[in-house]
């Protein structure tokens, strides 16, 4: 007996020796079939190479069709496959053999491939029924053989050799940490530092697209004469531009022409402009935002104070509009969270309409026929593309090494403020400040100072240092104000501060989020590093360091997080515009820390974060940098060309096949698998089905059918959604397993209808779930009070509402 379970448990028991098996007699076929199945080409060919020693030690007959029958009926059958025949077992071993080094192919399976078309394909007459009909048709994709009725009689399970899971690391450990090509922060012990990266803008031409681009487009636009130079434009190529919020292929939005800094306060329209454009598109339309003054293209050229072009010599630029660039990020992490193509474009305000009216149109073609727009690395994040344009010019950001900044020591006078310094990260930084010579640390925040914390506190103290907390809300400049006022009258100049406030909203879609809950993550990272910012300069403080996140760079960061995103990319520009000779202003883009704060979107995370001491390190190196520093973390670097350094490309989800979507009210004809009599209500899924459907239907704009659900390329953010939409209107309490082990939707209706009604009426199907609906991180109560499995336990936080609001790093 072995027990295994999700929080580490791990037991076994021998009750007593098993009894010795029977001799059986195994009738010998005329000729086995092996099916090996994996997640990609590699992990086939080397189970078959594994698989070719296990049949070379079969004893006989009887053990050969035990073989064939587990790998046949006992493993998943996955996204790739080959299969071989052989009248011995020294037969399917030589086959495996050649499946391992090449010779035999191995296909990806087509659930549409027909057992017709799989046959021409392969150029065999056998029949699927017949181990060599099986074997060919399986090497052609074919998905539907009948395995388990190629097994002979009385064959059982027996043992195979294990699945070769692929060994890819994804959390940096301590040995690790320090080692990368990176130009970035300086050695320590003889290992490179953390890299860091800066953002820099490269002149590159569009590529042409191979089309006109889409059939119908959206068009709002906020300067009239463009919007006019743009319907003019897209009618000549053929296009039919209509209002916004009618159905369309794409989206194209431009915002306001305007050199003029935006208010803060103009996101709460943003927000829900943006929200109502995402519910109303099709799943697949793309997405175009055109905006002005979202970067200042030789303001962030600099690398560095000593290296920094003077502002004059190109215009007198004043930096980033924070404001314009953390929209733009926003819409990109949207796209990333919807998989839809999306491109932000940051137009030049000098350009005359026309000219602007050419550059987007041309975009926008590249956008929707799926032409590369520039580097694959540096510009396209998650299938979202960026560009700039400055006086005809097209430009794409690059990243290049972040040198740290002038040697600092900390001065014996005066005062740091640290800001959600009771938070963990904060409470490390605080730490490091006091290493690096701070004498006198004044902590701010909004939390209760409880045993714990004070005794952090206390800790922190007897280093030497003092150390002292403050009650402070941040987003309020009249009490930061007076805080600093009286630490001022005890302590001197206040010398610098870091800012490491922020929250965040549980895992949920944009679409979905209403403004007041993505306002409470905005407060402290927006308002709150307005005024501390203010304040720093008005009182000529050295350094401000915003403690800031790769969600406010990378889309991937930012998916289910759209407004955590939006408020770090705000903290980035910010740090470019503020930025002077006096107040060094860096924000510090971090990945996740090891085991410390908040982590973003776990699927991104998981292969982007540092180690703790390492981010010390690259803090204290970095402490008056000035600018947006980003460290990329623990994903391998790419050597560019010349000196440019790339982060390697994100992780990409698995393309969802472009099927038409269906009309929710469309008849869905019943399936032909168990659990579909329409003999009783448990038996019955077709009202089940058509809620799954509609469901599907809701979340990805398209009915899977009978495609396997691993084609989609369900993530977390989708499974919540699912569960969600799966639940409202009295639907049952749905396990997110469920949809993690089901292989159709089919499968999720026929055991979702006998959970929901054993002795009662069919489930209905209801209505299609409004798109309008409250966020998805509400989700529906358990029916029957019952807990879910240990995975639904884990993964139904990412839906509570009040599921894990707190101090985060980055």
């Amino acid at each position: 007996m072995s027990a295994f379970g999700m929080g580490g448990v791990n037991a076994h028991v021998i009750v007593e020796e098993p009894p010795a098996a029977p001799v059986r007699d195994v009738p010998a076929p005329e000729a086995f079939v092996v099916r090996v199945t994996g997640a990609d080409e590699t992990a086939v060919r080397t189970l078959s190479a594994a698989y070719a020693v296990r049949f070379d030690a079969a004893r006989d007959g009887a053990e050969t069709a035990d073989l064939c029958h587990t790998a046949n009926t006992g493993r998943s059958a996955l996204e790739f496959q080959t299969a071989v025949h052989g009248r011995s077992a020294a037969d399917l071993a030589a086959a495996l053999r050649s499946v391992a080094d090449g010779t035999l192919p191995v296909a990806r399976v087509d659930v549409d491939l027909t057992a017709d078309a799989a046959a021409a394909l392969s150029g065999t007459t056998a029949a699927p029924g017949h181990p060599a009909g099986a074997a060919e048709l399986a090497r052609a994709g074919y998905a539907h053989v009948d395995w388990a009725g190629l097994s002979p009689a009385g064959a059982r399970v027996t043992d195979l050799p294990t699945y070769p899971f692929a060994g890819t690391p994804f959390w940096r450990g301590p040995e690790e940490a320090g080692h990368s090509d990176h130009a970035g922060t300086p050695a320590r012990d003889g290992q490179p530092g953390t890299p860091a990266v800066r953002i820099r803008w490269r002149a590159r031409a569009l590529s042409p697209a191979p089309s006109a681009g889409p059939a119908t487009v959206s068009l709002a636009a906020a300067d009239p004469a463009l919007g006019q130079a743009l319907t003019g434009l897209l009618r000549d190529r053929g296009v039919t531009v209509v209002a916004p919020g009618a159905p369309a292929d794409a989206a194209l939005v431009v915002g306001v022409r305007d050199t003029r800094h935006a208010d803060p306060a103009e996101l709460g329209s943003f927000w829900s402009e943006s929200g109502d454009l995402m519910r109303a598109l099709p799943r697949r339309a793309g997405v175009l935002w055109a905006s002005f003054g979202g970067v200042d293209l030789h303001h962030a050229a600099r690398t560095g104070h000593a290296e920094q072009e003077t502002r004059a010599a190109h215009g007198g630029g004043a930096g980033p509009d924070p404001v314009r660039a953390a929209t733009a990020m926003a819409v990109r992490a949207a796209g990333a969270e919807g998989r839809r193509p999306t491109a932000v474009v940051h137009l030049d305000p000098a350009d005359p309409a026309a000219d602007q009216a050419v550059h987007l149109a041309a975009e926008l073609a590249a956008l929707v026929s799926g032409a590369p727009a520039a580097d694959p690395v540096d510009a396209v994040d998650a299938g979202t593309t960026v560009a700039a344009y400055r006086r005809g010019v097209r430009y794409v950001p690059e990243t290049v090494p972040a040198r740290p900044g002038r040697p600092y020591s900390l001065p014996a006078e005066g005062y740091c403020l640290v800001t959600g310094g009771l938070g963990a990260v904060g409470l490390r930084l605080t730490e490091r400040l006091i290493a690096r010579g701070a004498r006198r640390v004044a902590v701010v925040g909004r939390s209760a100072l409880d045993t714990t914390r004070a005794q952090a506190l206390r800790e922190l103290a007897e280093t030497g240092a003092e150390v002292e907390y403050l009650p402070c809300d941040v987003s309020d400049p009249a009490a930061l104000a007076t805080v600093a006022d009286r630490l001022g009258r005890r302590w001197g100049r206040l010398v610098g501060v870091v800012h490491a406030s922020g929250g965040v909203n549980p895992f949920g879609a944009m679409h979905r989020r209403p403004w007041n809950d993505a306002e409470k993550v905005l407060a402290p990272k927006v308002a709150g590093s307005l005024h501390v910012v203010r304040l720093a300069k008005e009182r000529r403080a050295d350094f401000v360091v915003l403690v800031s996140s790769i969600a406010g760079t990378q889309a991937l960061a930012g998916r289910g997080l759209v407004d955590y995103s939006l408020a770090n990319a705000f903290q980035l520009a910010l740090a470019e515009r503020e930025d002077d000779e006096v107040t060094a202003v860096t924000a510090h883009a971090w990945p996740n820390w090891a085991g410390i704060g908040m982590k973003a979107d776990d699927t991104f995370s998981a292969a982007y974060s540092v180690g703790a001491e390492e981010a010390l390190d690259a803090f204290s190196d970095h402490l008056r940098s000035g600018g947006a520093v980003v460290f990329p973390g623990t994903a391998p670097a790419l050597a560019g060309e010349g000196h440019t350094v790339t982060a390697a490309p994100l992780p990409a989800t698995p393309p969802v096949p472009a099927t038409p979507a269906v009309p929710a009210a469309r008849a869905v004809p019943a399936p032909t698998g168990a659990g579909t009599e329409a003999t009783g209500a448990r038996r019955d899924t077709t009202a089940m089905r058509a809620r799954v459907r509609d469901a599907f239907l809701h979340v990805l704009g398209e009915d899977p059918g009978d495609r396997p659900l691993q084609r989609l390329g369900l993530d977390s953010l989708m499974i919540a959604e699912l569960t969600t939409a799966l639940e409202r209107g009295g639907g049952p309490t749905v396990d997110p397993s469920l949809l993690m082990r089901a292989r159709t939707a089919d499968d999720i209706a026929a055991e979702l209808a006998d959970l929901a009604a054993p002795d009662g009426p069919a489930v209905p199907a209801g209505p299609p779930v409004p798109a309008v609906e409250a966020a998805v991180h509400t989700s529906a109560p358990d029916q029957d009070g019952a807990a879910g499995s240990a995975l639904s336990a884990l993964l139904r936080p990412l839906l509570g509402r009040d599921g894990g609001r707190g101090v985060v790093q980055a």
